[in-house]
């Protein structure tokens, strides 16, 4: 069930996954957010979340997608903030 979720939400299958039973690992990366590693075992109902050096564990899917609509809005913002100083410090030294 986590498989598909993940799948719809943009994370790739790692290649080697077939080979290991225990546990299955999902990753996504956006230039924006960086690297998101998602761990499904078989022992636990849940996925394990690794952001930003952070590890996370899920066992709801509306819980999970909410951190992960989260994760990129802080990130997004940020990003926006960096962009407007850019593009300002860059309109200030054209000469016009």
């Amino acid at each position: 069930m986590y498989r598909n979720f993940l799948l719809k939400n943009n994370f790739w299958a790692k290649k080697g996954n077939e080979a290991n039973e225990n546990k299955k690992i999902f990753i996504k990366h956006d230039p924006t957010i960086g690297g998101i590693y998602a761990i499904i075992e078989q022992n636990n109902r849940g996925v394990k979340i690794i952001a930003n050096g952070e590890e996370y564990f899920f066992n709801n899917f509306d819980k999970l997608d909410i951190f992960l609509n989260q994760l990129e809005q802080k990130q997004n913002d940020f990003v926006k903030i960096l962009r407007r100083r850019s593009v300002s410090h860059k309109l200030r030294t054209l000469d016009i």
